[in-house]
């Protein structure tokens, strides 16, 4: 018996301690719980300290345009990543969960739940907190010196593109009625480079006493710009912390001159001059102000009298300009070999930004013909992080425009034009219809709102020259490598896009790349090789390009031959993994919707690109009940029965221009109660030669009445006797109303049939 308890004994003590320690620690929870979040508060105040003081020597770092530490701007991101963790969860989680009569009887299992998170977030805390000890936090930069010499970096190569600009720049330095002067444009395209330049031939042409240059942080201290500002002009004492009196001292050193150029690179935000103590225009006259920026309208909001915008290079510029950096030889380039072609094609990819092109040509100068033809394809499918210094030295200054945006419909209203192929005219409307339909626009009741919220963001978007303007006003465009640069945000973790559109996918993803995708667009082979049961449970934005291999059918010819077409299908449990799909857009389909589609309650947007939906190919549209924008833009649908496009009882859009519809059934206008915007087109000149389709077109034409909320209408006519005699549409807006002969294309305008109108140019 003796030996069983010797055994057993220090066993059973083993196990208990074993048990007791993990139970002891979730009684922790509950019985500390105050102390266990007021620690948390405190630790997150310790971090906010150490944090202020690396932000700080970051700061002074920064105006003494020294490169900050990888890791230090990490650690930074993370702490404040934290520090907004914690203090939602302090002033939220916290606050909301005191329990009944003000925490007199508190919920235990909230109690609990706090308590616990609130020990690992308080961990977490204060290891990073042990992180943020840096020896130093930045790197010198090789810059030109600052005051009445500059060094030249030789960067400035004359480029006819260059030399139109920097001609107007010195012209406008000698126009007395001209006090500020802007120089702006794309990050990466060269505006330091123009401003140090500018600086140069003033100096060489004496044509100021004393030149001022400063580089302005992204958060800007006006007393550190004083100060940098106070050492060009040799003020021993110009006030120290005291913003009012170095404005006053710097002000008079300055008008102690004649003539003063001031030089502000790459200004983020306004600044208020007279607070930092620059006079210009009627306080001094011989004070002129130049400054670069990334953002036109910051400029502007400077007072600009005229603004110098730099583009990118030109193709022969570009060109000379990747010679040079690559070491390119022009022997052979009359008869070019393989490895030419190729590097011809990368330097193309640089898409004519003078800083992807030194970088990528450096990265690459003396490599192999593998070297090459890797970045080639790295380049095309924007997966650029294994070219050496391409992310730190081209995308990290763009990402700087993005990350500045002042708002996250900004941010998402940029991400959402990589979407689409490289070089691409992006359709704005398509923009709005998707942001419609994701949700992205807090507190906006109608389409047309949401559509003035998208110009006026793109507006913004191209101002910052992320966008530019392509060859029509409702479209837009995206240079190359500030796509490359937008995809390699949008597939980060916390967006998860997968874009692969440049392309034609012979075979589905894998599957495993997938379910964490919130958004996703393809160019795929054909919608039959689209699996199913698959799970995608964070989808909420899908572009599929499905027949991108097959030539387009004309819709002459579409009911000659057309059984001869292969029809290609999607598997009927494709979309079954869907749930929280909000934007559905395919483009080149052929055949029937899969029923899966009805899986889709929360789909707000469908857009049908150039699709043939034969027999009751959109049947399954009626399940979507939830759907507010509906396109069939350029496809053909053989009816719209009213049983199904009836049941659509939230829907504000329809848009079936270029389409081909055969009939539309009695009713189906009239039951689109909330109806905003509809677009018809020209769908009646097929009917015209059919008496009965004519009746048809009428009654459909009378159904307008109806629809008490539409507000833009896009319809042409066969006859201007099928718009009823006094018929008016009160709240209408918008208008594209047109007489149309087939025979002889004539149309016109109907402006007398509606009341205050606004007619789409």
């Amino acid at each position: 018996m003796t030996m069983i308890v010797d055994i057993v004994l220090p066993i059973v003590m083993k196990i208990g301690k074993y048990l007791v320690a993990p139970v002891g620690r979730q009684f922790g929870y509950l019985i500390f719980y105050d102390r266990n979040i007021k620690n948390l508060e405190k630790q997150v105040q310790k971090l906010e300290d150490k944090r202020f003081g690396v932000q700080k020597r970051v700061e002074e770092a920064e105006a003494k345009r020294e490169t900050i530490a990888p890791g230090v701007e990490r650690w930074l991101k993370t702490v404040n990543d934290l520090n907004e963790e914690a203090t939602k969860f302090l002033e939220v989680e916290v606050k909301a969960n005191k329990g009944c009569l003000n925490g007199r009887c508190p919920n235990l299992k909230s109690r609990y739940s706090l308590s616990k998170k609130a020990t690992k977030k308080t961990q977490s805390v204060e290891e990073l907190r042990g992180e943020g000890v840096f020896s130093t936090v930045s790197y010198p930069t090789v810059v030109p010196s600052v005051g009445t010499t500059f060094a030249f970096t030789g960067g400035f190569k004359g480029f006819e593109s260059r030399r139109s600009i920097m001609n107007g720049v010195m012209e406008a330095l000698t126009d007395d009625s001209i006090y500020v002067i802007g120089i702006c444009g794309l990050g990466g395209v060269g505006k330091t480079t123009m401003v140090n330049e500018v600086a140069k031939k003033v100096e060489e042409k004496k044509m100021f006493d004393i030149i001022v240059m400063v580089v302005v942080p992204q958060n800007p201290n006006l007393i550190t710009i004083q100060g940098q500002i106070a050492k060009i002009l040799n003020l021993q004492d110009f006030g120290g912390n005291n913003l009012p009196t170095g404005a006053g001292k710097i002000r008079s050193k300055i008008l102690s001159f004649g003539r003063v150029l001031v030089i502000l690179d790459d200004v983020w935000k306004r600044l208020e001059l007279n607070d930092i103590g620059i006079p210009f225009g009627d306080n001094h006259k011989g004070c002129k102000i130049v400054m670069s920026s990334r953002n036109k309208d910051v400029c502007n909001s400077m007072g600009t009298n005229e603004n110098f915008e730099v583009g990118i290079l030109h193709k022969e510029e570009a060109w000379n300009l990747f010679k040079e950096m690559a070491e390119i030889s022009d022997e052979g380039t009359s008869h070019p070999t393989g490895l030419l072609l190729t590097q011809m094609a990368v330097a193309k990819e640089c898409g004519g930004l003078p800083i992807a092109i030194a970088t990528v040509g450096r990265a690459l100068r003396c490599k192999s013909k593998h070297s090459w033809d890797s970045a080639l394809e790295q380049l095309r499918k924007s997966m650029v992080k294994n070219i050496t210094e391409v992310d730190e030295m081209v995308f990290k200054p763009l990402k700087l425009s993005y990350d500045y945006l002042e708002s996250d419909e900004a941010k998402n209203c940029f991400l959402l034009c990589c979407l689409y192929p490289e070089d691409f005219a992006i359709p704005i409307e398509d923009l709005v219809r998707y942001a419609i339909g994701k949700e992205l626009f807090d507190r906006v009741d109608s389409v047309n709102d949401a559509r003035d919220r998208v110009y006026s963001l793109v507006e913004k978007l191209k101002n910052c020259y992320l966008l530019m303007e392509s060859w029509n006003f409702r479209f837009i465009k995206m240079h190359d490598v500030v796509r490359d640069m937008a995809i390699s945000i949008a597939s980060r973790e916390e967006h998860s896009f997968l874009v692969r559109c440049d392309e034609v996918l012979k075979e589905w993803p894998k599957k495993d790349r997938l379910e964490k995708n919130t958004v996703i667009s393809l160019k795929v082979d054909g919608m039959h090789g689209l699996p199913g049961n698959l799970e995608f449970p964070n989808l909420h934005l899908l572009m599929l390009d499905c027949n991108a291999g097959l030539s387009p059918i004309s819709f002459d010819d579409l009911n000659e031959g057309m059984e001869e077409v292969k029809v290609q299908e999607t598997q009927d449990s494709f979309y079954q993994g869907m749930k929280e799909l909000k934007v559905l857009a395919l483009s080149d389909m052929y055949g029937s919707l899969t029923t899966s589609l009805r899986c889709l309650t929360n789909l707000r947007t469908l857009s049908l690109l150039r699709c043939r939906l034969i027999d009751d190919g959109i049947s399954v549209i009626g399940a979507l009940e939830n759907l507010e924008i509906l396109r069939f833009g350029g496809s053909y649908i053989k009816e719209l029965p009213k049983e199904i496009i009836g049941h659509l009882a939230h829907l504000k859009v329809l848009d079936l221009l270029g389409c081909v519809v055969e009939r539309i059934y009695p009713g189906v206008l009239s039951s689109l109660s909330k109806l905003e915007e509809l677009y018809v087109g020209s769908i009646f000149q097929s009917w015209c030669e059919v008496e009965a389709s004519k009746e048809g077109a009428k009654a459909i034409i009378d159904e307008l009445a109806s629809l008490s909320n539409l507000v833009a209408l896009d319809i042409a006519l066969i006859n201007i006797s099928f718009w009823p005699r006094g018929f008016v549409i009160e709240k209408l807006k918008k208008f594209d109303i047109r007489v149309e002969k087939k025979k002889f294309n004539i149309s016109f305008m109907l402006s007398f049939v509606v009341k205050s109108v606004e007619a789409w140019s």
